[in-house]
């Protein structure tokens, strides 16, 4: 189904050519709405580019949406390497696990210690990242998209918001995220370079032209009474044509 979000998509448009006062895009709205649609059509009309996507909702911790945003940066041909050479020096620490029935002080020590040192690697590490893809050259800068922002807890937004304002600061990159909610971040330079917009569910004539597009006679001419049925998100059109198209067949 096509995506009918052409102010969002205008906009991705200058961010990402430098033509707009915005690096960061947020993409907000009720679940449904299209925020994952959405991305998937910026990061389709540049694939030519090196378009970087992680849904956070399949990422366990910080570290493995770094390892996660390295990966596609490597295939899409970033040089990773300073970043995958400071991963392995830290991967080199063994997990810590303790026992509830072997809980003794210097367990609690040791596992509190390699806590710290993973808050500090995953900091050193998210630096090393952003400084990586702020050297990319102009005509290879990478577009960021983070997905389903909502899935994530504290400390993980957190970090986040760590994570995108450190992206505001790297030269060429571009940022897009969609949630149910996002975020709101200090960076002295946030509010002038990021811009929130709410994704609002479709009226009728934009149903109608679906009704057009799929080419199903019986519903012409009922978009009021499908849109009313579907609220107007994307998601439970397209749901609701799908079924209608294969009860017809």
């Amino acid at each position: 189904m096509h995506i009918d979000r052409s102010e969002q998509l205008d906009e991705a448009t200058r961010a990402i050519g430098g033509n707009g006062p915005h690096r960061a895009l947020f993409f907000e709205g009720v679940e449904g709405v299209g925020k994952t649609s959405l991305l998937t059509e910026v990061h389709r009309r540049n694939s030519d580019r090196v378009t970087l996507y992680v849904d956070l909702a399949a990422a366990y911790d910080q570290s493995e949406v770094l390892s996660l945003i390295a990966r596609e940066a490597s295939a899409k041909g970033l040089r990773m390497d300073s970043f995958r050479t400071l991963q392995q020096r830290y991967a080199e620490l063994p997990p810590i696990t303790i026992s509830d029935s072997e809980i003794k002080k210097s367990n609690v020590e040791i596992a509190v210690s390699v806590c710290g040192d993973r808050k500090l690697q995953n900091s050193l590490l998210t630096d090393e990242l952003i400084a990586t893809l702020g050297e990319a050259r102009a005509e290879r800068a990478p577009i960021v998209l983070l997905d389903s922002f909502e899935k994530c807890q504290t400390p993980m937004r957190d970090w986040l918001c760590q994570l995108l304002s450190g992206l505001l600061t790297a030269p060429e990159v571009t940022v897009f995220l969609a949630g149910r909610s996002v975020p709101t971040l200090s960076h002295p330079d946030a509010a002038r370079r990021t811009r929130s917009l709410v994704l609002n569910p479709f009226d009728a004539a934009i149903v109608e032209e679906w009704i057009e597009l799929v080419g199903i006679e019986d519903l012409k001419g009922l978009e009021s009474v499908v849109w009313r049925g579907t609220a107007g998100l994307p998601a439970r059109i397209s749901e609701f044509l799908s079924n209608f198209s294969a009860g017809e067949g």
